[in-house]
Protein backbone atom coordinates (compact mmCIF):
# COMPACT_ATOMS: atom_id res chain seq x y z
CA UNK A 1 0.00 0.00 0.00
CA UNK A 2 1.14 3.75 -1.26
CA UNK A 3 0.89 6.09 1.44
CA UNK A 4 -1.80 8.58 0.49
CA UNK A 5 -1.32 12.45 2.28
CA UNK A 6 -4.98 12.99 1.81
CA UNK A 7 -6.42 9.77 3.40
CA UNK A 8 -7.39 10.21 7.25
CA UNK A 9 -7.35 6.26 7.50
CA UNK A 10 -3.24 6.49 5.92
CA UNK A 11 -2.23 9.33 8.24
CA UNK A 12 -3.80 8.60 11.33
CA UNK A 13 -1.09 5.80 11.25
CA UNK A 14 1.69 7.87 11.88
CA UNK A 15 0.52 8.48 15.46
CA UNK A 16 1.67 5.19 17.04
CA UNK A 17 4.90 5.63 15.44
CA UNK A 18 5.09 8.96 16.57
CA UNK A 19 4.04 8.40 19.93
CA UNK A 20 6.61 5.33 19.93
CA UNK A 21 9.30 7.94 19.13
CA UNK A 22 8.29 10.18 21.96
CA UNK A 23 8.25 7.33 24.85
CA UNK A 24 12.01 7.03 24.09
CA UNK A 25 12.89 10.49 24.59
CA UNK A 26 11.21 12.06 27.58
CA UNK A 27 11.76 15.55 26.37
CA UNK A 28 9.74 14.92 23.37
CA UNK A 29 5.63 14.79 22.68
CA UNK A 30 4.20 12.87 19.54
CA UNK A 31 3.82 16.80 17.90
CA UNK A 32 7.56 17.56 18.76
CA UNK A 33 8.40 14.79 16.60
CA UNK A 34 6.40 16.20 13.95
CA UNK A 35 8.08 19.50 14.43
CA UNK A 36 11.15 17.65 14.17
CA UNK A 37 9.92 15.59 10.73
CA UNK A 38 8.46 18.66 9.16
CA UNK A 39 11.25 20.64 10.06
CA UNK A 40 10.22 23.10 11.69
CA UNK A 41 7.67 24.19 14.76
CA UNK A 42 4.06 23.90 13.15
CA UNK A 43 0.93 25.39 14.77
CA UNK A 44 -0.22 22.91 17.72
CA UNK A 45 -4.04 24.36 18.66
CA UNK A 46 -5.98 22.63 21.23
CA UNK A 47 -6.76 18.83 20.72
CA UNK A 48 -3.76 18.74 18.22
CA UNK A 49 -2.74 15.19 19.61
CA UNK A 50 -6.16 14.09 19.70
CA UNK A 51 -6.70 15.35 15.42
CA UNK A 52 -3.34 13.79 15.14
CA UNK A 53 -4.80 10.21 16.05
CA UNK A 54 -7.76 10.24 14.22
CA UNK A 55 -5.52 11.57 11.04
CA UNK A 56 -6.43 15.17 10.95
CA UNK A 57 -3.33 16.29 9.97
CA UNK A 58 -2.27 18.90 7.47
CA UNK A 59 -1.28 16.67 3.86
CA UNK A 60 1.73 18.52 3.84
CA UNK A 61 2.72 17.93 7.38
CA UNK A 62 1.43 14.27 6.63
CA UNK A 63 3.86 14.08 3.44
CA UNK A 64 6.73 15.59 5.06
CA UNK A 65 6.33 13.29 8.31
CA UNK A 66 5.97 10.33 6.48
CA UNK A 67 9.22 10.93 3.99
CA UNK A 68 11.29 11.51 7.57
CA UNK A 69 9.94 8.33 9.37
CA UNK A 70 11.29 6.54 6.02
CA UNK A 71 14.17 7.30 5.82
CA UNK A 72 15.26 7.73 9.54
CA UNK A 73 13.34 5.36 11.18
CA UNK A 74 12.13 2.82 8.62
CA UNK A 75 12.12 -0.38 10.95
CA UNK A 76 10.20 0.89 13.80
CA UNK A 77 7.96 2.81 11.23
CA UNK A 78 7.43 -0.65 9.63
CA UNK A 79 7.05 -3.07 12.87
CA UNK A 80 3.99 -0.48 14.19
CA UNK A 81 2.19 0.76 10.45
CA UNK A 82 3.28 -1.69 7.61
CA UNK A 83 0.23 -0.83 5.55
CA UNK A 84 1.94 2.01 4.67
CA UNK A 85 5.81 1.32 5.03
CA UNK A 86 6.39 -1.46 2.36
CA UNK A 87 9.43 -3.17 2.08
CA UNK A 88 12.05 -1.12 0.74
CA UNK A 89 14.40 -2.54 -1.99
CA UNK A 90 17.26 -3.68 -0.11
CA UNK A 91 14.70 -5.91 2.35
CA UNK A 92 12.94 -7.02 -0.67
CA UNK A 93 16.87 -8.17 -2.31
CA UNK A 94 17.74 -9.69 0.74
CA UNK A 95 14.73 -12.18 1.06
CA UNK A 96 15.34 -12.75 -2.63
CA UNK A 97 18.62 -13.97 -1.68
CA UNK A 98 17.89 -16.04 1.32
CA UNK A 99 15.17 -18.11 -0.94
CA UNK A 100 16.48 -18.57 -4.23
CA UNK A 101 20.60 -17.43 -4.13
CA UNK A 102 22.32 -20.61 -5.06
CA UNK A 103 24.99 -21.39 -2.65
CA UNK A 104 27.26 -23.59 -4.97
CA UNK A 105 27.59 -22.21 -8.67
CA UNK A 106 29.92 -19.47 -7.13
CA UNK A 107 33.21 -18.99 -5.56
CA UNK A 108 36.43 -16.92 -4.27
CA UNK A 109 39.22 -17.55 -6.29
CA UNK A 110 42.50 -15.85 -4.70
CA UNK A 111 44.70 -15.81 -7.31
CA UNK A 112 48.60 -14.51 -8.10
CA UNK A 113 48.22 -11.14 -9.79
CA UNK A 114 49.69 -11.90 -13.33
CA UNK A 115 47.91 -15.21 -15.06
CA UNK A 116 49.28 -17.26 -17.75
CA UNK A 117 47.62 -17.27 -20.78
CA UNK A 118 45.98 -20.69 -20.54
CA UNK A 119 45.86 -20.90 -16.93
CA UNK A 120 42.53 -21.11 -15.26
CA UNK A 121 42.31 -19.03 -12.51
CA UNK A 122 40.51 -21.98 -10.50
CA UNK A 123 44.04 -24.17 -11.47
CA UNK A 124 46.07 -21.53 -9.49
CA UNK A 125 44.43 -21.38 -6.34
CA UNK A 126 41.56 -23.23 -4.44
CA UNK A 127 38.50 -21.45 -3.24
CA UNK A 128 38.75 -19.63 -0.35
CA UNK A 129 36.24 -18.43 2.58
CA UNK A 130 39.17 -15.75 3.93
CA UNK A 131 41.18 -13.17 2.18
CA UNK A 132 43.70 -10.72 3.39
CA UNK A 133 42.74 -6.79 2.42
CA UNK A 134 44.61 -6.15 -1.38
CA UNK A 135 44.71 -9.46 -2.19
CA UNK A 136 43.84 -9.83 -5.66
CA UNK A 137 40.84 -12.62 -6.69
CA UNK A 138 38.33 -13.12 -8.82
CA UNK A 139 34.89 -15.14 -9.10
CA UNK A 140 34.28 -18.42 -10.58
CA UNK A 141 30.57 -18.90 -10.97
CA UNK A 142 29.30 -22.31 -13.28
CA UNK A 143 26.33 -21.66 -15.12
CA UNK A 144 23.47 -24.04 -16.01
CA UNK A 145 23.44 -22.20 -19.49
CA UNK A 146 24.69 -19.48 -21.67
CA UNK A 147 23.36 -15.63 -21.59
CA UNK A 148 24.86 -13.29 -19.41
CA UNK A 149 26.08 -12.09 -15.61
CA UNK A 150 26.31 -8.86 -13.47
CA UNK A 151 27.67 -8.80 -10.24
CA UNK A 152 26.87 -7.07 -6.88
CA UNK A 153 29.04 -7.00 -3.90
CA UNK A 154 27.40 -6.43 -0.29
CA UNK A 155 29.25 -4.67 2.42
CA UNK A 156 27.19 -3.83 5.72
CA UNK A 157 23.71 -4.06 3.99
CA UNK A 158 24.74 -1.31 0.96
CA UNK A 159 25.49 -2.85 -2.51
CA UNK A 160 27.80 -1.71 -5.24
CA UNK A 161 27.51 -2.58 -8.81
CA UNK A 162 30.52 -4.93 -9.75
CA UNK A 163 31.64 -4.90 -13.30
CA UNK A 164 32.54 -8.04 -15.07
CA UNK A 165 32.86 -6.88 -18.74
CA UNK A 166 35.65 -5.10 -20.40
CA UNK A 167 35.97 -1.53 -20.22
CA UNK A 168 34.01 -1.37 -17.27
CA UNK A 169 30.98 -2.49 -18.86
CA UNK A 170 28.30 -4.16 -16.20
CA UNK A 171 27.80 -7.14 -17.76
CA UNK A 172 29.50 -10.10 -19.35
CA UNK A 173 29.00 -12.95 -21.18
CA UNK A 174 29.20 -16.52 -19.70
CA UNK A 175 28.62 -19.86 -21.39
CA UNK A 176 28.00 -23.15 -19.47
CA UNK A 177 30.22 -24.37 -17.10
CA UNK A 178 32.63 -22.56 -15.06
CA UNK A 179 33.24 -18.91 -16.30
CA UNK A 180 36.17 -16.49 -14.58
CA UNK A 181 34.83 -13.60 -13.52
CA UNK A 182 36.11 -10.51 -14.52
CA UNK A 183 37.71 -9.93 -17.27
CA UNK A 184 39.23 -8.68 -20.04
CA UNK A 185 39.13 -7.05 -23.64
CA UNK A 186 40.99 -9.89 -24.86
CA UNK A 187 39.18 -12.39 -22.56
CA UNK A 188 41.91 -12.77 -19.79
CA UNK A 189 41.21 -12.83 -16.28
CA UNK A 190 41.21 -9.35 -14.44
CA UNK A 191 41.54 -9.79 -10.82
CA UNK A 192 39.66 -8.08 -8.51
CA UNK A 193 40.69 -6.44 -5.50
CA UNK A 194 38.90 -5.19 -1.91
CA UNK A 195 41.74 -2.84 -0.14
CA UNK A 196 39.20 -0.62 2.16
CA UNK A 197 35.89 -2.95 3.50
CA UNK A 198 37.30 -5.65 5.79
CA UNK A 199 34.47 -7.86 7.63
CA UNK A 200 31.92 -9.67 5.72
CA UNK A 201 31.68 -9.41 1.79
CA UNK A 202 28.86 -11.21 0.19
CA UNK A 203 29.36 -11.18 -3.71
CA UNK A 204 26.27 -12.20 -5.65
CA UNK A 205 25.92 -13.16 -9.25
CA UNK A 206 22.70 -12.67 -11.68
CA UNK A 207 22.18 -14.64 -14.79
CA UNK A 208 19.69 -13.82 -17.78
CA UNK A 209 19.70 -15.04 -21.26
CA UNK A 210 19.82 -11.61 -22.35
CA UNK A 211 22.32 -9.25 -21.90
CA UNK A 212 19.87 -5.88 -20.88
CA UNK A 213 18.86 -6.08 -17.35
CA UNK A 214 18.75 -4.04 -14.79
CA UNK A 215 21.61 -3.26 -12.75
CA UNK A 216 20.69 -1.95 -9.42
CA UNK A 217 18.80 -3.05 -6.77
CA UNK A 218 15.59 -1.73 -7.25
CA UNK A 219 15.15 -2.36 -10.64
CA UNK A 220 16.30 -5.88 -10.03
CA UNK A 221 13.69 -6.11 -7.37
CA UNK A 222 11.16 -5.58 -9.65
CA UNK A 223 12.33 -7.62 -12.54
CA UNK A 224 12.40 -10.56 -10.14
CA UNK A 225 8.95 -10.31 -9.77
CA UNK A 226 8.45 -11.11 -13.99
CA UNK A 227 11.32 -12.99 -15.08
CA UNK A 228 12.99 -16.44 -13.60
CA UNK A 229 16.56 -15.47 -13.38
CA UNK A 230 19.46 -17.54 -11.77
CA UNK A 231 20.99 -15.96 -8.42
CA UNK A 232 24.56 -17.01 -7.10
CA UNK A 233 26.03 -15.93 -3.85
CA UNK A 234 28.94 -16.37 -1.96
CA UNK A 235 29.79 -14.72 1.71
CA UNK A 236 34.15 -14.11 2.07
CA UNK A 237 35.84 -12.77 5.21
CA UNK A 238 38.60 -9.82 4.34
CA UNK A 239 41.01 -8.92 7.14
CA UNK A 240 44.20 -7.01 7.19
Amino acid sequence: MTFDPTSRAHKAQLYPILKALADLDPRKTPELIMDDAVGSPIPHGKNYASNMRKGDINKTFAALTYDWLMENHFDLAYRISPDIFSQTPEMRWREILDERASRDALQIIPVKRQLGIVERASNVAVPAQTLKLGEHFLLEYTSDGDGYVIAFQGIHGNWHLVPLGHDGRPSAKVTSGPNILPVSADNQPDPLVEEQHTGKNEFVVVFAEQEDMPTTIKGLVKWFSDDALTIAAVTVGIWE
